[in-house]
C-alpha cells in the first residue's frame, strides 16, 4: 500500500463512518482497556462477578432463546416459505465455496480450539446431566462427553446467525433496505424508522456484542497459537509478550489482507477446510478407528434423544450444575449470539440468490454434519489416546492449558512432527480468516452497512480487537474470555428473538412468498472459473 492509497483510505474512513455505532464501540473498547490497565485485579474480580450474574442468573434467557430460534428456523426449513429466494438471480458463489465460507465464519475459532479438548474435559468431569449414569474417566463416559460437544456445535449454534442473516438478506436484496443489523427488524420498525433511535440502538448493541464475540474468538485462537509455539520450542510468553504478540499478529494479518496479499476469504476458507479434512483423515486412520466410530454413533444417538433435555438443562438443584452450565452451554449460546451480528451480516452478504431452505439446510444439515464428524473423530480419539496411555493429553493440558491438546494428539500418530506442524498451520490460517472476516464485519457495522469498508477502518478495528483479546487472555485466560462474551451477548438475545418473530409474522401476512415461489431447482450452479466474486471480500 503506497502513500497515496493510505491517504485515500484515511479519507474514505472519515467519510464512511457511521458516528453513533462507531463512537459507542470505540468508547466501550477504550474504556475497558483503560479500566483494565488502571485496576487489573478489579477488572478480574468484575469479570468473575459477571460470570455469576449473567452466566448463572440469565441461563434461562440464553437457553430459551436459542431453542426458540432453532424451532423457528426449523419451521422455515420445512414450510412453504423455504422456497423464498433471497434476491434475484443465481447464487453468487458455488456450493463448495459457499459451504467453506459459511463454516469458517461461523465456527472456526471454537472448532479448532475446543475440537481436541472439550470431549476430553467432559470425559474427565462428566456433565451433571449424565453424572449419575456414568463414572468419570470410564469407557462409558466417552459417549455423553462426545454427545455434548456435538450438541454445542450442532443445530443450536446456528439459530442466532440465521435470525439475523436471513431477514437482513431478504429485506436488503428484495426491498433495498440498508445492509445493517437493524434491517433484521424491518417488519417491526418499518422502512421509515430504520434510521431512528431504536434502529441506531440495535446497531450500536451489535457493535458491542460483535467486538466481545470476536475478541473471545481471537483470544482462544491466539492462546492456542502461542501454546503451540511454547509446546514445540519451549519459548514461554509473559504478560507483556502475550499482549505484544497477539496485537502484533492481529495487526500484521489485517495489514496483509488490506494490502491484498490474501486472495480473499473464499480461498482462505477453502484452504482451511482442506487442511481440516486432511487432519481428520489422519486422526481417523491412524487413531483407534473402530472405537471412535462406535463412540460417534452412540453419541449421535444420545444427542438426538436428549436434545431437549440438554437444551433446557439449567443445572438448578444439581451440585455444581449451574456453574457447569454457565461455563459450557450458556457460554457457547452467548458466544453464538454475540457473533450473530457479524456472522449474520456475512451470511447475508454471501447468500444472495439462494433460497431460505438452502441457507437453513446448509446450517442445520451440512454444518452440523461437519462439526459432528470433527468432534466425534478428534474428540473421541483424544479420549481413547488418554485412556490407552498412548499420550498424557490431560497432563499436558494441566501444564500448558487447553490449547495444547491438538498438538499432543497429532504428535502421538506416526509422522507426528509433520501433523503437529500442520495443525499449527491450521490454527494460524484460522486466525487469519477470523481477523479478516471480523474486521470486515465490524467495518460494515460501523459504516452504516458498507460492503467494502476502507482499509484504515479495518486496521483500526484490527488493532482494538487484538488489544481486547490480549488483555482478556492476560487478565483471566479462558475464564475471562467466557465471562466477557456472556455479558456482551445478553442484550442481543432479545434482538434475535424479535428479529425472527417479526420475520415470520411478515411472511405469514404477505402475499410475496407465494409469488416468490421459484420453479428453478434448489441446486445452485457453480460460477464459471473466470468469475471471482469473492475478491470483493477483502
Amino acid at each position: 500500500m503506497n502513500g497515496r492509497s493510505v491517504v485515500e483510505s484515511i479519507r474514505s474512513f472519515r467519510s464512511e463512518v457511521d458516528p453513533v455505532p462507531f463512537a459507542a464501540g470505540a468508547l466501550a473498547t477504550f474504556a475497558f482497556l483503560a479500566y483494565t490497565a488502571a485496576d487489573t485485579e478489579g477488572a478480574a474480580a468484575a469479570i468473575d462477578a459477571a460470570f455469576v450474574t449473567f452466566g448463572q442468573g440469565l441461563a434461562w434467557l440464553y437457553l430459551g432463546t436459542v431453542l426458540a430460534l432453532v424451532g423457528a428456523a426449523g419451521y422455515l426449513l420445512v414450510s412453504r416459505y423455504g422456497r423464498v429466494r433471497l434476491g434475484e438471480g443465481d447464487p453468487e458463489y458455488g456450493t463448495a465455496s459457499y459451504v467453506a465460507m459459511f463454516f469458517s465464519a461461523g465456527l472456526s475459532a471454537g472448532i479448532v480450539f475446543f475440537g481436541p479438548v472439550e470431549a476430553l474435559l467432559h470425559y474427565q468431569t462428566v456433565p451433571p446431566l449424565f453424572a449419575g449414569e456414568v463414572a468419570a474417566e470410564s469407557s462409558a463416559a466417552a459417549v455423553p462427553a462426545v454427545a455434548y460437544t456435538v450438541f454445542h456445535y450442532g443445530v443450536s449454534a446456528w439459530g442466532g446467525y440465521l435470525a439475523i442473516g436471513i431477514p437482513v438478506a431478504y429485506f436488503a436484496y428484495r426491498h433495498d433496505a440498508p445492509f445493517r443489523v437493524s434491517t433484521a427488524l424491518y417488519p417491526v420498525l418499518g422502512p421509515d424508522r430504520l434510521d431512528g433511535l431504536v434502529a441506531r440502538t440495535v446497531d450500536t448493541l451489535a457493535v458491542v456484542a460483535t467486538i466481545g464475540g470476536i475478541a473471545t474468538g481471537l483470544g482462544f485462537i491466539a492462546t492456542q497459537l502461542l501454546t503451540g509455539v511454547t509446546f514445540r520450542t519451549g519459548v514461554a510468553f509473559g504478560d507483556a509478550e502475550t499482549v505484544a504478540v497477539i496485537v502484533g499478529i492481529t495487526v500484521l494479518f489485517t495489514l496483509s489482507l488490506v494490502a491484498g496479499v490474501s486472495r480473499g476469504i473464499r480461498r482462505l476458507s477453502v484452504f482451511n477446510i482442506a487442511v481440516m479434512a486432511l487432519l481428520l483423515g489422519v486422526a481417523l486412520l491412524a487413531g483407534p478407528t473402530v472405537d471412535v466410530l462406535n463412540i460417534g454413533v452412540a453419541a449421535l444417538g444420545t444427542y438426538a434423544t436428549s436434545f431437549f433435555e440438554m437444551s433446557l438443562f439449567t443445572g438448578s438443584g444439581v451440585e455444581g450444575g449451574a456453574s457447569w452450565t454457565a461455563a459450557w452451554t450458556v457460554f457457547y449460546w452467548s458466544w453464538w449470539i454475540a457473533w450473530a451480528p457479524f456472522v449474520g451480516l456475512f451470511l447475508a452478504r454471501i447468500s444472495r440468490g439462494r433460497t431460505i431452505r438452502s441457507v437453513v439446510g446448509t446450517a442445520f444439515g451440512t454444518m452440523t454434519a461437519v462439526s459432528a464428524l470433527w468432534f466425534t473423530v478428534v474428540g473421541g480419539t483424544s479420549i481413547r489416546i488418554q485412556q490407552s496411555g498412548a499420550a498424557d493429553v490431560l497432563g499436558a493440558v494441566g501444564e500448558f492449558g487447553d490449547g495444547v491438546s491438538g498438538y499432543v494428539i497429532f504428535g502421538a500418530f506416526p509422522g507426528g512432527e509433520l501433523w503437529q506442524l500442520l495443525f499449527l498451520v491450521l490454527v494460524t490460517t484460522f486466525f487469519l480468516t477470523s481477523a479478516d472476516s471480523s474486521t470486515l464485519a465490524v467495518g460494515m457495522l460501523t459504516t452504516g452497512g458498507s460492503r467494502k469498508p476502507s482499509g484504515a477502518n479495518r486496521v483500526f478495528w484490527g488493532i482494538l480487537q487484538g488489544a481486547i483479546a490480549s488483555v482478556l487472555v492476560v487478565v483471566g485466560g479462558a475464564t475471562a474470555l467466557r465471562s466477557s462474551v456472556i455479558v456482551t451477548g445478553a442484550p442481543f438475545a432479545l434482538v434475535c428473538l424479535v428479529a425472527m418473530g417479526g420475520f415470520l409474522r411478515w411472511l405469514s401476512r404477505s402475499d410475496e412468498p407465494v409469488a416468490a415461489d421459484d420453479p428453478r431447482p434448489e441446486s445452485d450452479p457453480v460460477p464459471p472459473a473466470s468469475a471471482s466474486p469473492a475478491e470483493d471480500d477483502d
